[in-house]
């Protein structure tokens, strides 16, 4: 059987603690990608430094700059160079579990034509309660009928699309601040006349970092969620998804202590490290990038 090629491409803003570990991930899977095209999006911390040593390493890597602030147009930049068959996309701060490339070239091998896209489970390699997690998961996956499980939104850290689906709706998609760039994604993959969904065993470690963002940092991140909507004028499905967010924000509030409380390293909760600073993430859209 004849495998489609694959491209990946990893936006990249100061990750200069965390982007290393994902192209470890993916060491022992270089002969499945086409190429992996990691795009430098103003960093200003040794992002640069770490990638242009990568890529002297790894014939497979190569560093696209892109100046314009932002995930959507970071993304951009990666997909319209990309020439695999099938466009990849990991968060900097992922890392991908042994089989993942070789799991999406074989998926849309076999796909239906109407697939345009697909995304993975992913777990959090640095929160705690990822028994909780994985019900929820569990609960939101649930396949009950035949065939590959149609999802409501792909996952950004953790998504594929055909490059021929990509051309079909790069001219559609939303270039402006303030949206979810993956829920615009299987928007417009919906408005083509295409599926996205779920790929078992397409599957990653995440970082659950933006659960430390304070809840007003929190607050704005998912209201980009009915912003989404708006924007693309589904002002019904707008008002719906509000609904999405408090339940997001309840349980943010929730995990928020124990988040706090924990530290990775170690593994334990302590008191100290809940009163300790943490870093907040940046938001896809800060004028700082």
């Amino acid at each position: 059987m004849d495998l489609p090629t694959l491209s990946l491409v990893i936006p990249a803003f100061n990750e200069e603690d965390t982007i290393e570990y994902l192209i470890d991930s993916v060491r022992d899977q270089l002969d499945e990608f086409h190429e992996i095209i990691v795009v430098n999006n103003n960093s200003t911390d040794r992002t640069g430094e770490i990638l242009a040593r990568l890529e002297s390493e790894l014939p497979v890597l190569r560093v696209v700059e892109e100046s314009r602030p932002g995930v959507v147009m970071a993304r951009n930049a990666g997909f319209d160079v990309a020439t695999g068959d099938i466009i990849g996309r990991l968060d900097a701060d992922a890392r991908a579990k042994p089989g993942w490339a070789r799991t999406v070239r074989e998926f849309f091998a076999t796909a239906a034509d109407d697939i345009g896209a697909g995304t993975g489970r992913f777990d959090q390699y640095d929160m705690p309660l990822q028994r909780v997690h994985k019900f929820f998961l569990d609960v939101g996956f649930r396949n009950t009928g035949d065939g590959p499980l149609e999802v409501p939104t792909l996952f950004g850290a953790n998504m594929a699309v055909r490059r021929s689906t990509w051309a079909l709706i790069r001219p559609h998609l939303l270039d402006i601040p303030g949206i979810f760039d993956d829920l615009d994604i299987t928007l417009c993959i919906s408005e083509a006349c295409q599926k996205s969904v779920l790929v078992p065993g397409m599957d990653i470690s995440a970082s659950g970092r933006r659960m430390l963002s304070s809840v007003s940092s929190y607050k704005k991140f998912v209201e980009y969620m009915p912003a989404t909507y708006e924007a693309r004028g589904m002002h019904e499905e707008a008002e719906k998804s509000k609904a999405a967010v408090r339940s997001m924000r309840v349980l943010h509030l929730l995990f928020w202590v124990p988040s706090r409380a924990y530290n990775p390293v170690t593994g334990h909760y302590s008191l100290k490290q809940l009163l300790s600073k943490h870093p907040q993430r940046v938001l896809p859209y800060d004028a700082a990038r």
